[in-house]
């Protein structure tokens, strides 16, 4: 049977009703179509064969992964399918009963259900909680399709998920012999579900991540300028919604990546949070590669209440380390600025105290006489003309080509690579800027960071000083684009280039920007608020004759 001539919404409904015939007989069928053939095909059988062995939600979880990689990766991820796997599920639930949450008599929505990764073992814990009080089969069903709904804009996910509701509550709907009408509705919850505001007592959400075009961002313009800034992304647009939901008094659970922690565009979402919301607790997931099917993103699970408006805003959170499994460590209470400044998260134990330290610091690196810019040469959209080698770029007209530096140039020990030769991995040394007094040029002392590290890495600040003797040569140099320019623009800095690379490198200067910094780019914004020592008892440490990284830790902790 050719694959290519059935949908995915048919493989997956023929899949469920094989399966359903083994685990779940006597359900009604689900709202995806059957072919009867199929449900005997190799590939089908082996798949069910997969998912009977697994627990319910664990199966679940498989399905609707499988029905997102069938539709292919484009469509997969212009909807970003990236589904909750049930440990951390099972991990927001007992952290919403911790806080207090009833399952058995609070209303729930997860305005982004995709396959039912929240609502079905959302609607068996209302079912335990009842069967508790002693209600009946019909009485748990009335009560699930009266407290439970969801949204989500692909309709073949909208009848995975009423089906797997039902499959959670089998031995109800075999009991009752009635079929229930969940609240599943298939649409954009972003502009639908506007009848549900301040009404809920919990929103939970794994809501799509993707950065939103000009003309998406005009869509939802009106709703949501509050978070919206420069290019948002849209799952920032879901965390508003989900705290707009909410009833004074009501909590929301989201998992998302870590990047609306710290990132520049989030400013208006973390103001938005602080100022209509109690942030209650913060886990950072630990594994960041299998978190998310065919996504490589650090994670974090947010818990916040909604407050009356004028709330005086409360500045800590409880943050957990989360293993993928749902495991966690508590390692402390973190302080969040109300200002829309980044948010550091202690990652670790010793974090807590590193972010207590430095938030007695006031210096940064203009302090220092340092300011901050983006390499300018964008390798695959330029066409300035460029050279291999110092050799060619002589013969530039106009004499205006000067030295090219990439990320690549900066060596692990800190040192610049650069001798005007060609390049092994053919990237290309020199740039004719048209002008030598062209703006992009920095004919500074200055240091060059590596713009795209991540937290897999050993140190996240990689840097590198321009020698002097490079800028004398050349008149300047230009970076590419995945580089990070910190230009000296005093006379008489606090720290030398060479000095600054090394202060940048030191353990305790890296662990501090790992908690500013949610995503892989080392970006201008985060850089700015980097806490760095005062310099004045750094010099004071290094004159005594310690070395960089014992000196940085002494001036900046204290110990």
């Amino acid at each position: 049977m050719q694959e290519a001539q059935l949908g995915p919404d048919l493989i997956i409904g023929s899949a469920l009703a094989k399966w359903c015939e083994y685990s779940f007989p006597g359900l009604p069928g689900s709202g995806l179509p059957v072919l009867a053939a199929l449900k005997d095909e190799p590939a089908v059988c082996a798949f069910v064969d997969f998912v009977k062995g697994q627990d319910l939600l664990e199966s679940t979880y498989w399905f609707s992964s499988a029905y997102a990689q069938l539709l292919g990766e484009e469509h997969r991820k212009r909807l970003a399918m990236f589904f909750t796997p049930p440990s951390l599920t099972r991990r927001l639930l007992d952290d919403l009963s911790t806080s207090g949450v009833d399952f058995a008599t609070r209303n729930f929505c997860d305005p982004a259900c995709g396959g039912a990764a929240f609502l079905a073992p959302i609607a068996m814990r209302m079912r335990d909680g009842l069967l508790h009080q002693g209600a009946s089969a019909a009485q748990i069903l009335e009560h699930v399709q009266k407290h439970l709904l969801g949204f989500d804009k692909d309709a073949a996910l909208c009848e995975l998920s009423k089906h797997f509701l039902l499959m959670a509550l089998h031995d109800e709907v075999i009991a009752t012999c009635k079929r229930p009408k969940f609240q599943i509705y298939h649409g954009d919850s972003l502009l639908q579900a506007k009848y549900l505001l301040g009404t809920l007592d919990v929103v939970l959400c794994n809501p799509p991540y993707r950065k939103m075009p000009a003309a998406e961002v005009k869509e939802y313009f009106d709703e949501f300028t509050h978070v919206i800034e420069a290019q948002p992304n849209l799952y920032a647009l879901f965390i508003a919604l989900c705290v707009k939901l909410l009833a004074p008094g009501g909590v929301c659970a989201v998992v998302t990546p870590t990047s609306f922690l710290s990132g520049q565009n989030f400013s208006k979402l973390r103001t938005f949070l602080m100022t209509q919301t109690t942030v209650l607790s913060i886990g950072m997931v630990s594994d960041r590669l299998g978190v998310f099917i065919d996504v490589e993103q650090e994670t974090a699970l947010t818990l916040a209440r909604r407050e009356e408006a004028g709330h005086a805003p409360t500045i800590e959170a409880e943050v957990s380390v989360v293993s993928r499994d749902g495991n966690y460590v508590d390692v402390g209470r973190c302080v969040l600025p109300s200002s829309g400044a980044a948010w550091p998260i202690p990652r670790t134990e010793s974090d807590v105290a590193l972010l207590r330290s430095t938030a007695k610091s006031q210096a940064s690196l203009a302090d220092y006489g340092y300011t901050t810019r983006i390499g300018a040469f964008v390798w695959n959209r330029d066409t300035r003309t460029t050279y291999a080698s110092a050799k060619s770029a002589a013969r530039a007209r106009g004499g205006a080509a000067v030295p090219l530096l990439w990320s690549s140039d900066i060596a692990p020990d800190g040192t610049l690579r650069f001798s005007g030769a060609p390049k092994a991995n053919k990237e290309r040394c020199f740039v004719n800027m048209g002008a030598k007094d062209h703006r992009s040029i920095v004919r500074r002392p200055s240091v060059l960071l590596q713009r795209v590290t991540s937290n897999d890495q050993p140190r996240r600040l990689v840097a590198a000083a321009v020698p002097t003797q490079l800028i004398d040569t050349y008149g300047g140099f230009v970076g590419e684009n995945h580089t990070v320019i910190l230009e000296q623009v005093i006379p008489n800095p606090a720290l030398a280039p060479e000095k600054l690379a090394q202060l940048l490198g030191t353990p305790t200067v890296d662990r501090y920007f790992r908690c500013i910094s949610g995503a892989t780019n080392v970006s201008v914004f985060e850089l700015s608020q980097l806490r760095l020592p005062d310099p004045d008892r750094l010099r004071s440490y290094l004159e005594q004759g310690y070395d960089m990284a014992s000196a940085a830790h002494k001036a900046l902790v204290g110990e």
